[in-house]
């Protein structure tokens, strides 16, 4: 059989609630289950016999508020779930909770349990992390992700007063620790007689080098209440899953960028009709000039030049948001897939706009530079380019001195303690100084995304380059342009008079003005 990729699949995420309500999902998930889950032991209600759930006891499990499904698929077809909730505690905060998990067998080596995990347990400023289990390879997925181990005390103290508020939304859970010679223990008895023949093997294998197997031994009709804490101290990250969070840069953006709400009331769209006038302001072009959009994710600037009467193209990186480009330009427009670093439409066009951060997103020099040659060949002589970049300037003058790091030690250890937010999907203002640190000339942030349709729920290390006046002078001119003027500008005020200073905390961006020579 070929090789299956998990490139090859593609990711839903569900609201319990609302997957209830759908029989056709139901009916997936319980078959997907009954035939991938595993067999009854000898004291289970068929011996031998294929674990199966009904349509109407799934429907039951997955409806609640605080339940989410992961969901992996090929094609049309469902090759995987993850059934989570996250619980919210007045006190301590959010719990994590893997509540069922099942692969198809063709792909349990594609690192699709993986990845439905991650989506749940990837979030840092959760309290607490865990699943009820009967694998020890899920145990040490836990522990992968969240990296810390799962400890038979921690479990025992701390895992006991989780157990009552988890099995409220967790019904099949029993409200308290299996008690053997007095004491409590790392499991619970769920009466889940499923068969046990391979749990030795599988314990063996999960127990070598230096991840000691701490959770003792399962008796029939009981599971591992396996948890993490964020108390505990994390494993170092070493330099590969370092190099994993930051060499992943293209997905990352990519993915954040896709991740924003970017609805009508969303900060960023306030603004498309004066932009659009105060670009078409700055620059000498017929009125109906040819442009090139290019990052022009959702097409908002893309529909508001082509009523103005311009011809416009419109490129991006992303499929998803020029599927929404599509749908907002239905009647006016062009579309392209295109990596700017890559290639770009035959011109020549009279003007090219790349705003709201494209130069930068990808925290390469080189590719900054390839994207602005690549918008000089699609250019015509005397073609005008305008471009909005971040403001290194406001940013760095606004960071505490702790966030400026300058060792490789001390980056990685302010990594870990950096908040998350979900500001990136909320409101697109990514200029917090409390959720920015800065090393080796990069600025990096983690940003929380809701799941949907096309998405897992993330958090994700984001990076960008941002860029002072007379860097962007230096990289403009490296691609054969004059750069007219560089304005240190406020979002939606890109005509402010008097000019704002670089150094200003309004100034989160600078706005660039340039042209090609006359043939």
């Amino acid at each position: 059989m070929e090789q299956v990729s998990i490139w090859d699949l593609h990711w839903r995420w569900l609201v319990g609630r609302d997957a209830a309500k759908d029989p056709r999902f139901v009916s997936e998930c319980a078959e997907l289950y009954s035939q991938e889950y595993g067999v009854w032991g000898l004291h289970g209600p068929v011996p031998g016999g294929p674990v199966q759930i009904s349509a109407q006891r799934f429907r039951e499990l997955v409806d609640d508020e605080t339940v989410g499904i992961a969901c992996a698929y090929a094609g049309e077809e469902l090759v995987g779930y993850c059934v989570a909730a996250w619980i919210e505690s007045a006190e301590k905060g959010r719990l994590a909770w893997v509540s069922q998990l099942v692969v198809r067998s063709t792909y349990r080596c594609a690192r699709v349990a993986t990845t439905l995990l991650y989506s749940t347990w990837q979030f840092s400023n959760c309290y607490a992390w865990g699943l009820v289990t009967a694998s020890p390879f899920a145990v040490r997925a836990l522990e992968t992700a969240t990296r810390r181990p799962c400890r038979a005390s921690l479990i025992v103290r701390d895992g006991a007063q989780i157990l009552p508020q988890v099995a409220e939304h967790v019904r099949y859970l029993p409200p308290s620790l299996v008690i053997e010679d007095g004491r409590p223990q790392p499991r619970v008895n769920t009466e889940f007689y499923v068969n046990h023949d391979g749990i030795p093997a599988m314990r063996k294998r999960a127990a070598r080098g230096e991840r000691p197997w701490d959770l003792g031994e399962l008796r029939e009709g009981e599971e591992w209440f396996a948890c993490t804490f964020r108390s505990q101290l994390p494993y170092a990250l070493g330099d590969r899953r370092l190099a994993e969070l930051l060499d992943s840069a293209d997905g990352i953006w990519i993915q954040a960028y896709e991740g924003m709400t970017l609805d009508d009331r969303h900060r960023w769209h306030s603004h498309t009709e004066r932009e659009v006038e105060e670009v078409l302001d700055l620059v000498a072009v017929d009125r109906r000039a040819r442009i090139l959009d290019v990052g022009c994710g959702d097409g908002r600037h893309v529909e508001a030049l082509t009523v103005r009467g311009h011809e416009v193209v419109g490129t991006d990186i992303s499929r998803r948001l020029l599927e929404r480009a599509r749908v907002r330009c239905a009647t006016s427009g062009a579309f392209q897939l295109m990596d700017a670093r890559k290639e770009l439409p035959d011109g020549p066009f009279d003007l090219a706009i790349c705003l709201y951060d494209v130069i930068g997103s990808s925290v390469t020099p080189d590719d900054d530079r390839l994207i602005l040659r690549n918008i000089a060949r699609a250019l015509g002589p005397g073609g005008y380019l305008v471009a909005s970049v971040m403001n290194a300037v406001s940013t760095l003058a606004q960071l505490a001195p702790e966030h400026h790091l300058t060792t490789i030690k001390d980056f990685i250890v302010a990594l870990e303690k950096l908040e998350p937010s979900s500001t990136m999907a909320d409101t697109g203002a990514v200029f917090d100084p409390e959720l920015i640190i800065h090393f080796e000339g990069v600025f990096y942030r983690k940003e929380q995304f809701p799941g949907d349709e096309g998405h897992l729920p993330a958090e994700l290390v984001v990076r960008d380059r941002r860029f002072t006046p007379a860097e962007l002078k230096e990289l403009f001119a490296t691609a054969g342009f004059d750069v007219e003027e560089v304005r240190a500008v406020q979002t939606g005020h890109w005509s402010r008079s008097p000019t704002l200073e670089p150094t200003d905390v309004r100034a989160k961006e600078l706005l660039v003005v340039a042209r090609l020579p006359d043939a």
